[in-house]
């Protein structure tokens, strides 16, 4: 059986229910996947969002359904050509990220295939946690490597919904926009004992078994589920000081630079090929820096996928040209070879 499929990845659109970003993600999107995705022929093609590709976090089951619908009827070219895309063969895949972490309940995700591909729903999946493609690639946001977003339980979202997962700690404090100071810094504070309490709850028994059942969904053994999933690990005494940082340059109009591969995923990547289950390409996103390059130690290769929205965070062609908009590619032969890395699309001039 051929394994022949072209992949493209992108992230990081944070489409509202409003139309206020300058650089109008929602409006160009349309143009990418006609002219690059549909446009192509041949083997499998595959679209794969690597999460916060909607504002869709922090709320309830029924708002969450409401908000995803309204999100969808504010970019109706958008929807349509998703619609196009499943209608025509293209897999569409939504992993998750901080800011649509809602889009792993059981029943947004199902609207969400519903709205998309309502003839045929399969060809729209959600991943709670990261997207495997067996020796080719994995896909994961990013932020389950980032304290003061990570979400220690995460795989419980996709089996109770959000209700009842704690706030990391600087989506705690963005949390009361209108409280003191003070109390912002009780929200934070209690936002990371709930952390560090939830850290303990992943290495319960209750816990390893919804890793069991991931482990099958990932095609992974349940010993290296298991491991990627303590990789990285919330501490209050790195996330405090952290926290406060970035809330100090964020009132400064900065933030923190960083224009390297993080770390996490050289640990990843190197966890997966002591298993013997190395894949070629790591893609993840978060930082909203576009950046391609080699992980130390392993033969994988690091893409982050940048963010078509206006909120550009490296120093790559995107900086300086907003029109650029960075997306990986994958190709895969029949073989299973691959090819592919980090490309930027051009509304007027093409890719």
């Amino acid at each position: 059986m051929s394994r022949a499929a072209r992949w493209w990845l992108l992230s990081d659109l944070h489409l509202d229910a409003s139309d206020d970003d300058p650089r109008r993600p929602g409006r160009e999107l349309p143009g990418f996947l006609r002219r690059e995705v549909l446009a192509a022929r041949g083997p499998e093609r595959h679209v794969v969002f690597v999460g916060d590709t909607f504002e869709l976090t922090g709320f309830s089951e029924d708002e969450s359904l409401a908000r995803l619908k309204s999100i969808l009827d504010q970019h109706v070219d958008t929807f349509r050509t998703l619609q196009e895309c499943a209608a025509l063969g293209v897999q569409l895949h939504f992993v998750c990220g901080n800011h649509d972490v809602e889009l792993a309940r059981p029943s947004v995700s199902a609207s969400l295939a519903e709205l998309l591909s309502p003839v045929e729903p399969g060809r729209v999946r959600v991943h709670p946690w990261f997207l495997h493609v067996p020796g080719v690639l994995v896909a994961e946001h990013g932020h389950q490597h980032h304290a003061l977003h990570r979400i220690p339980e995460l795989l419980r979202t996709a089996v109770n919904g959000t209700d009842g997962l704690d706030l990391p700690p600087l989506a705690a404090w963005h949390a009361q926009p209108s409280g003191s100071r003070l109390s912002r810094a009780g929200a934070v504070a209690r936002a990371c004992l709930a952390s560090e309490r939830a850290e303990r709850r992943v290495r319960s028994d209750a816990y390893d078994v919804l890793l069991q059942s991931e482990s099958r969904r990932l095609a992974l053994d349940e010993d290296v589920v298991r491991e990627l999933a303590r990789l990285s690990r919330f501490r209050t005494v790195s996330a405090v000081p952290h926290t406060a940082t970035r809330i100090v340059l964020a009132a400064a109009g900065r933030s923190i630079a960083s224009e390297q591969a993080p770390a996490a995923a050289g640990r990843f990547a190197r966890t997966l090929e002591a298993s013997r289950s190395g894949v070629a390409w790591y893609i993840s996103a978060h930082t909203h820096r576009a950046l391609e390059s080699p992980l130390e130690d392993c033969s994988t290769r690091y893409i982050n996928t940048g963010t078509w929205c206006s909120d550009v965070r490296g120093r790559g062609p995107d900086q300086s040209d907003r029109q650029a908009f960075p997306y990986a590619m994958v190709d895969v032969t029949p073989a299973g070879e691959t090819s592919g890395g980090l490309r930027y699309w051009h509304p007027t001039a093409g890719s």
